[in-house]
């Protein structure tokens, strides 16, 4: 070994020596887990107590909503005038509204039909249904352009006339005479759309 060499580790040993504690090493060992110890203890409590919180608002929040159900059920066994008003109305108006659609319906329905009384009856089964479900833009076609504006006042010949004869049988009169009519000579020109008739 060269002389530099057996100098540099001659200082490190004494350096090494100078420095090197056991005692403090093992001091320094304990503080520190010690410190670890007291972190892992401080998280735990932190934990604990979280979880205490979570289940005390949870069990607050139970409380709470058995609460509100029994308040609710309590609410309905009891007669209120106000909600008694608010269920008829909305009952009345939805039957009302379905009432109203239903005969808007059957009345488009019969417009539809009446006007195109000189088509064959598949035809005027589909303006039937066309009138019916497209019923206020017939009413609005039949009775406002046709009617109120050109005064063309709209001819009635059934309710949905798809029987081109009357009904003698007194049975099959009263079942089916609101689908029977007799045909004249106003049904092929009635109808401006018609291309057998020019107006």
């Amino acid at each position: 070994m060269s002389l530099l060499s057996n100098l540099r580790d001659k200082v490190s040993y004494t350096i090494h020596n100078l420095t090197y504690d056991p005692a403090a090493e093992e001091y320094a060992a304990s503080v520190k887990a010690s410190q670890e110890a007291a972190a892992a203890a401080t998280a735990a409590e932190a934990a604990k107590t979280e979880r205490e919180q979570k289940s005390k608002e949870s069990i607050a929040a139970e409380k709470e909503r058995k609460a509100k159900e029994a308040a609710d059920r309590e609410s309905r066994s009891q007669f209120n005038t106000g909600r008694f008003v608010g269920k008829v109305t909305g009952t009345v108006t939805t039957v009302l509204l379905i009432f109203f659609a239903v005969a808007g319906g059957i009345y488009g329905a019969h417009l539809a039909t009446n006007l195109n009384l000189y088509r064959s009856w598949p035809y005027r089964v589909l303006y039937a249904v066309y009138g019916f479900i497209f019923f206020p833009v017939v009413i609005l076609y039949v009775l406002g352009y046709r009617w109120w504006w050109k005064g063309k006042k709209p001819r009635y010949y059934a309710l949905l006339p798809l029987i081109p004869y009357f009904i003698n049988h007194p049975l099959l009169a009263k079942l089916f005479s609101w689908m029977s009519y007799k045909p004249d000579d106003v049904i092929e020109s009635f109808q401006e759309w018609n291309p057998d008739v020019s107006e």
